[in-house]
């Protein structure tokens, strides 16, 4: 699969990053670390420029995530009776993320970006809730913002060592979300413990 996409961004450059990414964002069954990833690697080979090309990584991500939020926000629970978003999302899914959305609020959106299975129906969910489209972007943008550049880069600097660098980013991504829950975890339980406390006294 990796080299099939990488094949078809070279030759579409670009645009090829672009559609790929958006795909991503619809539920394409395709991490959209490897379109990042590949973008990365092409620079390193002096294909395209890094700028350009970290630039339009961040657009295809981002429109890709709005366009999710937005269909959500201006067709509320239709959304999920149409037949294309029925395909990727079913009903008993869909219920499981909007409970999670309604516990964690604009935090899952953060964890969001970080979790393939769950980000597409994720931000469905936020737009279907009228999550205040500023607050779902910021949050988007401020995730977005720390992981498309450092995979991008990443890329950029190790292309020779380019196999290593994919089976590090899933290791990584798993440490990195289990540092950020623990942290959500211990947040929550010293914020009880003080309710607790309170109410005692």
């Amino acid at each position: 699969m990796f080299e099939i996409i990488q094949a078809y961004i070279t030759e579409f450059t670009y645009v090829g990053i672009f559609i790929v990414l958006l795909l991503c964002g619809f539920g394409l069954p395709l991490p959209e670390d490897i379109p990042i990833i590949v973008s990365g690697y092409l620079v390193h080979l002096g294909a395209i420029d890094f700028g350009f090309a970290l630039a339009v990584n961040l657009a295809g991500v981002m429109i890709g995530d709005m366009i999710i939020f937005s269909i959500g926000y201006w067709w509320g629970p239709r959304a999920t009776q149409h037949r294309a978003v029925r395909a990727m999302i079913n009903p008993k899914r869909m219920k499981k993320v909007e409970q999670f959305f309604g516990r964690h609020g604009k935090k899952a959106i953060f964890f969001g970006r970080f979790l393939a299975g769950l980000r597409a129906p994720l931000f469905l969910a936020a737009g279907m809730m009228r999550m205040p489209v500023w607050q779902f972007f910021g949050m988007d943008l401020f995730a977005a913002s720390l992981s498309v550049p450092v995979l991008f880069s990443g890329a950029y600097y190790f292309g020779e060592e380019l196999d290593t660098l994919r089976e590090m980013v899933g290791t990584t991504k798993s440490i990195f979300l289990l540092v950020l829950f623990a942290g959500a975890a211990w947040y929550a339980f010293r914020r009880w413990r003080g309710e607790t406390k309170s109410a005692a006294d």
